[in-house]
């Protein structure tokens, strides 16, 4: 057996022999229990009825309103809004980085090539004829030709490639639940603009309505007046009534343009370049039943809580990443170089040198600094676990108040009805009296008013159930048309953190 032979089966044997011995240092990531709440609402909260408790959505949330515009409108702004499309190539890049890093131990390459001219006098020695015993030097110069190739294997021991590899995965996990949560985010405000549309287009109607009975009022005053049945005053309070309601409308319309005009900006178009459809509130159905999955379930589902939930996983993998700085850093090293005085002797054996063998670091100095980067991922790691935490509650929350929310609407909007039909009752007897001269104007004026704001409250409650039903679906909704990342799935081992 040859030197080299028995040199190479002795590096190969003790690198397999650390191999065998190599661990991933750092704690192992496992996804946190289900918080042990099996409900929502606290304690004397009012019920909703429509509420369907355990129940999962199975599509799309929007579609439960029955809304052909409003399914238009969010296929429009998927396509073309631009914070979503900004937290898709941020999704890319996050994959990407995944691409740009080995999973486990590295393989590392360089080569170099030159030719080298060299005078010798640089030596030391002279081309004078005096200095060399009147012998002069025919080539004071010459040249060389060397190229070379260098390897190193990182045997990554204790993990920390596959622990810096495992950070990547969970970004882009994090990443992959931030746009689901921008994608979300982006048809909630939809709906809840095409609501707002809708809502203002009726309370406008409501208030044209009212300006049409005042106009009706004006002229029946006026021809009392001409008549001598009523006095100028009558006719001037009529009149006053009528500019308080038109006034009424003006800001409705603003709004209306406004609420029109975020609409453009969800969809990634400038106002003067597109036009929202024709939102009507009766074409908006309200749903007959909101699934509300239960608590163990929401955490699994939401993205906000999943993006937390990796992020948490990214910060206890960095902690394996600074404690491998801890250990020694093994890798397989070799080199061949070749050098000669004519590039024809290249690969001969007086041109060719190489070397084979480990190469180990080992942190002897600034051990106390690295340790405290030890120190300090891990009270990040705490802090992301706090995050989480914080998350589910909020989310939890949010439900609970959506959920509160939509059973106060049913008892609005009976009210407001009752309040409308009592209203309308009460107008239609004054103007009754009044017109047989049983009655001042005075007591028509207020059951006018009283008409116009039970008019608009009746609008203004139909617009908050189904404002309130958009706000509970997306609170417990999830992006089912995302593909997920082909990557491996995370980590499930002893416990959050050991």
């Amino acid at each position: 057996m040859t030197s080299l032979t028995r040199s190479t089966s002795l590096i190969a044997c003790s690198a397999a022999a650390l191999v065998a011995g190599c661990t991933t240092v750092g704690p192992n990531f496992k996804s946190p229990a289900p918080p042990g709440a099996q409900s929502y609402p606290m304690a004397g909260d009012a019920s909703a009825s429509e509420a369907a408790i355990g129940d999962r959505l199975a599509g799309d949330w929007w579609s439960l309103f029955h809304s052909a515009e409003i399914d238009r409108t969010i296929r429009t702004a998927v396509a073309g809004n631009r914070t979503l499309e900004a937290a898709r190539q941020s999704l890319a890049e996050a994959r990407d980085a995944i691409q740009a890093q080995a999973p486990a131990a590295t393989l590392n390459g360089s080569g170099s090539i030159e030719e080298q001219r060299t005078n010798i006098e640089a030596f030391g020695f002279s081309n004078s004829p005096a200095a060399r015993g009147g012998v002069g030097l025919s080539n004071p110069t010459f040249t060389s030709y060397s190229f070379g190739l260098t390897g190193a294997y990182d045997l990554d021991l204790f993990g920390q490639r596959r622990r810096e590899h495992e950070v990547l995965l969970a970004q882009a996990d994090a990443q992959a639940d931030e746009t689901d949560v921008a994608y979300l985010t982006l048809t909630s405000e939809v709906v809840s603009e095409a609501i707002a549309v809708a809502s203002l287009k009726a309370e406008i109607a409501a208030d044209e309505q009212i300006v049409a009975s005042d106009e009706a009022d004006l002229e029946m005053v006026t021809k009392a007046y001409q008549f001598g049945g009523d006095t100028r005053l009558d006719v001037v309070t009529e009149q006053t009534q009528l500019a308080t309601d038109k006034a009424q409308i003006t800001p409705l319309r603003a709004r209306l343009g406004a609420a029109r005009h975020a609409l453009a900006l969800l969809v990634g178009k400038p106002p003067s370049a597109w036009s929202p459809p024709d939102f009507d509130l009766d074409q908006i159905k309200q749903p007959t039943s909101l699934p509300v999955e239960l608590p163990s379930e929401l955490v699994r589902d939401r993205p906000d809580i999943q993006a937390a939930e990796a992020q948490l996983h990214a910060a206890m993998a960095q902690i394996g990443v600074a404690k491998a700085d801890l250990y020694p850093k093994v890798s397989l090293t070799a080199s061949l170089a070749q050098t000669a005085l004519r590039p024809s002797d290249f690969f001969s054996y007086g041109a060719t040198g190489f070397a084979i063998g480990p190469q180990v670091s080992f942190p002897f100095l600034g051990r106390p600094q690295l340790k405290a980067k030890v120190r300090m991922d891990e009270d990040e790691a705490r802090g992301a676990l706090a995050d989480y935490q914080q998350v589910v509650l909020a989310a939890f929350v949010q439900v609970a108040d959506a959920l509160q929310a939509v059973a106060f609407d049913d008892q609005l909007i009976t009210q407001t009805d009752q309040e409308l039909a009592s209203a309308k009752d009460n107008l239609t007897l004054r103007r009754q009296r009044y017109e047989a001269g049983k009655s001042a104007l005075l007591p028509v004026l207020d059951a006018q008013r009283s008409y116009a704001s039970a008019s608009l409250a009746t609008v203004q409650s139909r617009a908050q159930r189904l404002a309130d039903s958009a706000a509970l679906l997306y609170a417990v909704s999830r992006n089912w048309d995302r593909p997920r990342t082909t990557e491996p799935q995370r980590t499930s081992l002893a416990g959050v953190m050991r």
